[in-house]
Formats: C-alpha cells, structure tokens, sequence
C-alpha cells in the first residue's frame, strides 16, 4: 500500500490547485516500518563513500538507519528547507546498503529522519564522514556539523565526523577512530546539549597517534573571488581562497591534526558568550 503511493507520489511532484487554495503541496515519499537507533546523515550526500564507510560501523553498534541528501550538499550549513517541500525516495547500494535520499540538507535530514522515516527519536546521531577536515571557524558553514547540531537540538547525543582530505587514502584509521569516539560517548555522562566535532588525519592506524579532546581552534578560510562575464555581459562569480591556521595552541583541533591526532571537539549550538554577558549587562542595568 505504501509502495503504491509512494509511486504516486513521485508521479505528482505538483498539484495544480484553485487560486487562494490553502492546501499544500503534497510533500514527500517515505516508508514506514523503519524503527532503528542510531540515525546517520552527512552533507556530501547519500552516495558518498565517507556515508558508507560509517554506516559500516554504525551496524556494528544497532541498528542504522540512513537518512542524507540526494546530492552534495557542502557548505550549507544549518539552513533548513521552508520554501518547497522535501522528497524522500528510498535507495539501494551494495553490501546491503539501505538508506532515505532527501531533497533537502543535513538538518532537514535529521528532522524530517525523526517525524517521517522512524518517527520516534534515535538513541544516537552520527554525520559524516565529510571528505575534507571542520575545523576553527569553518565549522559554522558546515552542513555535516549542522547535522550533529540540529541532533543536540532535538536532545540526541550527536557527532560529526570528518577525515583531513578530498581523496582519503582509506577509511581504516576514520573507522578506528569513530568506533573508539562513539565507545566514548557512551561511557561520559556528556549532555545531550553538547555535540561532539571529530576531525581525523589523514594517515594509515599504525600512524595514528591517539585521540585528544580539542577547542574549537582559529583556521579560516581567506576568501576572494574570481570574476566573469557571461555572454550577455552580466557579471558573475567563483568563490576562491585558501585555508590560513596561524594558530598554534597545543589544544586547538587544527594543531593536534596536524600531528597525526584525532581531534574531539565538543561544540554546542548554543551561542552566547557567557565570558562577556555579566559585563555587556552591567554596563546597561
């Protein structure tokens, strides 16, 4: 029953309604008899071989169940979708490989993942593995990171992860260390509040030096822009930069990476900065 509508559902993306008609359009696909404890998104989308290289080990730990975008979705950080309405079509991949394609971004996963494919909360949320480190201050344009954060939002204990490199030599040390992370996680009284930011070098295990928790360090992406005409003559842009860390504190995440650490950093989605907030509110009461 739910396979024939779903069919139908993706024939009737649009529905042609009357003027001023206040009914939506209908939203999404999505199947029902889900019911897993561990959910998993990521920002380079369902078909990323970091995606699947963590759903190895997340099985190892319950169930997993898969919930990402249908496409790359870097860079997005925490947006969320509210302008159109997100799909979910189901998906196969080898070794047994199930998962939930959604036309949205890591948080709509989390989300729509919790109210629409296992309707119940996940005891865990891991996101990633993200191709290419979160570190300092780019973690805020991140859509894996959003992902762990929206989870913290919904009070679910959460990680991103994330290996130092576009091309990862493998996934054995990333493996190694999410398994080691997540045996973490269970063993600390963390609140649920609190999200965990994993960073792993890229190197092979026997490299690995170890596990250290970090501070969110300094790096930051130094931008400009490269600049065209199209055949028109409007002009239009291509960001560029390059990656600049000049910090050199022995706890930031950037530095332990750099020696072959793994690199935990527990981050909240909670932004005031509580150092300055007595003085700002004397200074005015």
């Amino acid at each position: 029953m739910s396979f024939l509508l779903n069919q139908k559902l993706q024939q009737n993306a649009k529905m042609f309604l009357p003027l001023k008609n206040e009914i939506p359009n209908l939203p999404m696909c999505y199947r029902f008899e889900l019911t897993p404890n561990t959910g998993v998104p990521n920002d380079d989308g369902i078909y990323s071989s970091g995606i699947f290289a963590l759903w190895e080990v997340a099985k190892e730990f319950g169930q997993a169940c898969v919930v990402a975008p249908e496409s790359q979705k870097s860079a997005v950080g925490h947006c969320i979708t509210i302008s159109k309405p997100l799909f979910i079509n189901n998906i196969k991949r080898s070794n047994g490989f199930e998962g939930h394609a959604v036309s949205g971004s890591p948080a709509d996963c989390v989300k729509v993942g919790i109210k629409r494919v296992l309707n119940k909360k996940p005891d865990l949320i891991l996101s990633g593995i993200n191709l290419g480190s979160n570190l300092g201050n780019n973690i805020i344009y991140s859509g894996t990171v959003a992902g762990a954060l929206e989870g913290s939002m919904q009070h679910i204990s959460s990680i991103a992860f994330s290996v130092d490199s576009f091309e990862p030599k493998s996934f054995e040390t990333s493996k190694y260390v999410i398994r080691e992370t997540i045996k973490f996680l269970l063993k600390q009284n963390i609140p649920k509040q609190i999200s965990l930011n994993v960073n792993i070098p890229d190197c092979t295990l026997d490299q690995l030096k170890g596990l250290k928790i970090t501070l969110q360090g300094g790096e930051y992406f130094e931008d400009d822009f490269n600049s065209y005409k199209d055949p028109k003559g409007n002009s239009y842009f291509w960001i560029k930069g390059e990656m600049v860390d000049n910090d050199d504190n022995f706890d930031s995440d950037s530095f332990v990476i750099k020696n072959n650490y793994a690199s935990i950093t527990p981050i909240s989605f909670k932004m005031s900065d509580n150092r300055i907030f007595q003085k700002l509110k004397n200074t005015i009461e």
